[in-house]
């Protein structure tokens, strides 16, 4: 766990969205993608719900984020 993969999970929830994160992280699409995964492998957890090109945090990330101070509702 880095300090920019929780960065890239902040502005993903703050956006609700991997591709927005990507663009004002100037990072590609797959890094941000990349990154998340291997926060929830590092986690044990998944901290989103993939729903084809939607994404929606888990009870997991919902409490990862409470704790990192992120505005999860």
């Amino acid at each position: 766990m880095n300090i920019r993969s929780l960065q890239t999970f902040i502005r993903v929830v703050e956006l609700k969205s991997f591709t927005k994160a990507a663009c004002e992280l100037n990072y590609v699409q797959s890094t941000v993608t990349m990154q998340i995964q291997q926060l929830e492998k590092e986690l044990g957890y998944p901290l989103f719900d993939r729903i084809g090109k939607k994404i929606a945090l888990t009870s997991y990330g919902e409490n990862f984020g409470s704790i990192l101070n992120v505005g999860v509702c």
